[in-house]
């Protein structure tokens, strides 16, 4: 029954995790990047901060020694300062290549989540999750392989510029690959405070707090991280509350369920099953943002049916 409500709580992660993708897409398309990272932690702060309250509890701080508090908070800051990190760079991503090719390539995560899993939390990697778990990443690279006339389509919806510059294509690549590392530093690190505190909802304000704290001190140095906070933009604040609402359901309320289903079913399992994401994130790229339908996208589909198979019943 526990591992259950743990495969539960992964889907409706990766349903939102989808959907928001689709947001912020449409979103950064009328804003700007460094204004929306900090407007949209400012919503999750708050978000977090309420859910908290309301679900989480603080009185697990009483119960820790000195050092548990040290790697505590010091894995919250990690957490924080590398889901920013991330952030920046899947959103400078999506500037410059579709969602259907940028989001699949952040689950590369897979890749490095699984040796820090399997060293510093002793957790099982079986052939069964190695296997599947590599059928999963093939699909990701169909999914984000370069057309071959090069076209990239940046925003249909906006009319964009189908005839991007093979360089933004490149660039696109290595910040949605290296978004993907520094999220899966997030997710060790976020399964670490979790492990000492056992509440995932304290947690997650935690180092969303210190996120939005780090980049608040940034601002002050780089006044583009305020801008959608200024007079001038007003027009463009719905597009930031898309952003910010999207941000809340995101990465404060499904990486809670996710981490949530981490501490019942294991970092390792949890993961594999959440590197379905870009299945899901692709079917509503279609669907919703009328994204280029890719004939290879029916190969990655077989690769992942195949791949989750093997994970959960061999």
């Amino acid at each position: 029954m526990a591992e259950l409500i743990g495969y539960l709580l992964t889907i409706d992660a990766i349903i939102t995790w989808s959907l928001a993708s689709l947001v912020y897409k449409f979103g950064l398309g009328k804003t700007d990047t460094k204004g929306t990272i900090f407007f949209r932690l400012c919503c999750v702060s708050l978000f977090t901060f309420l859910l908290s309250l309301i679900i989480g509890s603080y009185s697990f701080f009483s119960s820790l020694s000195e050092q548990e508090l040290t790697v505590y908070l010091i894995s919250c800051l990690i957490c924080g300062l590398c889901v920013t990190i991330g952030d920046l760079m899947y959103f400078t991503s999506l500037k410059k290549i579709d969602a259907s090719r940028a989001f699949p390539l952040t689950q590369l995560s897979l890749i490095f989540v699984y040796p820090f899993a399997f060293f510093l939390f002793g957790e099982e990697l079986t052939i069964s999750m190695l296997i599947g778990g590599m059928l999963i990443i093939s699909s990701v690279f169909l999914l984000s392989k370069k057309d071959k006339d090069n076209t990239e389509l940046f925003d249909e919806n906006e009319q964009g510029d189908k005839n991007q510059k093979e360089s933004d294509v490149y660039v696109g690549v290595l910040l949605g690959t290296g978004a993907a590392f520094f999220w899966a530093i997030t997710i060790i690190a976020f399964h670490q405070a979790r492990a000492i505190s056992h509440d995932v909802h304290v947690t997650n304000f935690i180092r969303v707090f210190i996120a939005t704290i780090s980049v608040a001190i940034l601002g002050l140095f780089q006044r583009d991280y305020y801008c959608a906070f200024k007079k001038e933009n007003r027009d463009d604040l719905k597009y930031y509350g898309y952003m910010g609402i999207a941000g809340s359901l995101s990465l404060g309320l499904a990486d809670s369920l996710f981490f949530e289903a981490a501490g019942i079913n294991g970092l390792i399992l949890t993961s594999t099953i959440a590197a379905n994401t870009p299945m899901v994130q692709q079917i509503f790229s279609i669907l919703i943002l009328k994204e280029k339908f890719r004939k290879r996208f029916l190969i990655a589909v077989c690769l992942i049916i195949i791949g989750n198979y093997i994970i959960l019943f061999l």
